[in-house]
């Protein structure tokens, strides 16, 4: 259970320093939480549309400045999106907990940004992995509003399904070898269906607690497609949500997919049925099935 704390969010000065926001906190290790950011080649400030930021929270205590500066191939694919990079450097204090302070903390650093580039501080997208899966989920469930799509890889904790999140578009992802992780990604998959909240759930055959290409390439293809579907976001007039017809359905026994209303797709047992909004996901998700 998360416990609830509100703070206000005079209690969060911040001040920029190159490509580093300070956010002033008072949790104890994070007296002076750090924010680093990165901006997409081919920035031009007098574009009409806003740009798009992806929020990284990498492993525990990794700093955030390697995550900011593109690793994981993340750098390339903001430059090709448009997309910022925000990755904190929270350590301890609860800081996957939103609800504590860091919620808060975000949200200031969101808009310390947009003070200096043109940025869309709402409808962001969140990636996480090992700890930082943590924050990736936990963080838009405290506010769904304001997330337009998030993964968890490899993760221990999640929020605790509601139907609030129906409309907040999710993937987990978790190795097979990783065998805690594992059992809590797909209880808190099943528990989510259970809410009418559609998950997509990938795991990686004989593979341990670590960032494996494949589940990258599945991230960037999930990402990408809700980031172009809700390019209006960046408008500033964010659209309704958008009636998907899932085209495809995975097997997750097998890593196969098939046309949604193949004789083959209704015969999957429910607990093994992956919904598939495009071809794009279905493809990096798994094989098309013969």
């Amino acid at each position: 259970m998360i416990k609830l704390l509100f703070i206000s969010a005079a209690l969060f000065p911040l001040f920029l320093v190159a490509d580093t926001i300070i956010v002033k906190t008072k949790a104890p290790q994070n007296r002076n939480a750090l924010f680093y950011y990165r901006v997409p080649a081919g920035y031009n400030k007098n574009r009409p549309e806003m740009y798009r930021v992806l929020v990284i929270f990498g492993g525990r205590n990794t700093g955030g400045k390697l995550d900011a500066s593109g690793r994981l191939g993340w750098g390339k694919w903001c430059d090709d999106n448009g997309i910022f990079i925000l990755a904190p450097a929270l350590r301890n204090d609860n800081f996957w907990e939103p609800e504590e302070w860091s919620g808060k903390a975000l949200q200031k650093a969101l808009s310390q940004l947009k003070k200096k580039y043109n940025v869309c501080t709402d409808k962001i997208l969140y990636y996480g992995y090992s700890a930082g899966s943590q924050a990736s989920n936990l963080f838009p469930a405290w506010k769904p509003s304001l997330c337009r799509a998030w993964v968890s890889h490899a993760c221990g904790v999640f929020h605790e399904p509601t139907g609030r999140m129906k409309d907040t578009p999710g993937l987990v992802t978790c190795g097979d070898a990783d065998q805690a992780r594992y059992i809590i990604s797909r209880n808190f998959v099943e528990a989510s269906r259970k809410k009418g909240v559609n998950i997509i759930w990938k795991s990686f055959p004989n593979t341990p607690h670590e960032v494996s290409p494949d589940s990258l390439k599945l991230a960037r293809a999930f990402l990408k497609f809700y980031h172009d579907l809700y390019k209006e976001d960046l408008t500033g007039n964010p659209p309704p949500v958008k009636a998907l017809q899932f085209r495809f359905v995975g097997d997750d026994q097998e890593s196969v997919y098939y046309p949604a209303n193949s004789p083959e797709a209704k015969n999957i047992h429910r607990n093994d049925r992956i919904l598939l909004p495009d071809s794009s996901i279905a493809d990096a998700w798994g094989k098309k099935a013969k």
